[in-house]
């Protein structure tokens, strides 16, 4: 058994190294940590505030709860189409969102042509600021073809705007084309997402298609740098998934 917690803290940072956990991993209950390493609950508590205070670890409450790994960061995947909420939920952090403007109008240029809009079509737009555990994470601007979607000024946008259009126009995200870069933000930005002006911000543009491919969203994303991973997983010419049966 573990002299004090900052042994126990290194036993369990060991355990995570061995087991080659990945930032948002669940290594498991409180409980059920106690009862593998033999230590009472209010040991274990001592060194997980101690590894949680270094941003080794983060604790969340409630039925999907437990302790997960983390590093301070938010892992944004590029081989996924997930919204915020549902990645953030994901890694262990509690999701909110401040809607700072939204309305109908007439496609711009640009959003008639990534969105192959008519001249004149109206869309969607919504731009708003995503927090992770309290702090500022991303400012999105998203824009949605009202023909694909009527009534959609009518529904809940705090939320996963996905989960939304899954829901209530059966519409599911198939593929995504995205591009990113690194830019500074600007005195607007750093004021919306509690930055330095000039601090680095990636900049993410993406157009999102259905099963039929046709182009349901438009969107324009800053994420602040300094909370954010781009993560993506590549593949050999050779590899071939194996069916799951799913």
């Amino acid at each position: 058994m573990p002299r004090d917690h900052s042994e126990l803290a290194e036993r369990l940072r060991r355990m995570i190294a061995r087991a080659e956990l990945r930032v948002g991993d669940r290594i498991g209950s409180e409980r059920a940590i106690a009862e593998q390493f033999g230590v009472p609950r209010s040991a274990l508590r001592e060194a997980l505030e101690e590894l949680e205070s270094a941003a080794v670890i983060r604790r969340t409450m409630g039925r999907t709860g437990g302790v997960f790994v983390a590093d301070g960061k938010i892992e944004r995947q590029l081989n996924t189409i997930m919204g915020v909420p549902d990645m953030l939920r994901q890694q262990g952090f509690t999701s909110s969102t401040e809607v700072l403007s939204e309305g109908i109008g007439v496609a711009s240029p640009s959003e008639q042509r990534s969105l192959g809009l008519a001249d004149g079509e109206n869309v969607f737009r919504m731009r708003r600021r995503r927090d992770a555990d309290g702090i500022p994470l991303s400012l999105d601007t998203m824009v949605l073809p009202m023909r694909l979607v009527p009534g959609f000024q009518d529904s809940d946008h705090t939320g996963s705007v996905y989960r939304v259009l899954s829901r209530d126009y059966r519409v599911e995200m198939a593929q995504a084309d995205e591009t990113i870069d690194v830019v500074a933000a600007t005195s607007e930005q750093a004021a919306i997402l509690g930055v330095e002006v000039g601090a680095p911000l990636f900049e993410i543009w993406r157009i999102t298609f259905d099963a039929s491919e046709a182009a349901i969203e438009f969107s324009h994303d800053f994420f602040r740098a300094d909370r954010t991973r781009i993560s993506l997983r590549r593949y050999g010419a050779r590899w071939k998934r194996v069916p799951t049966g799913r």
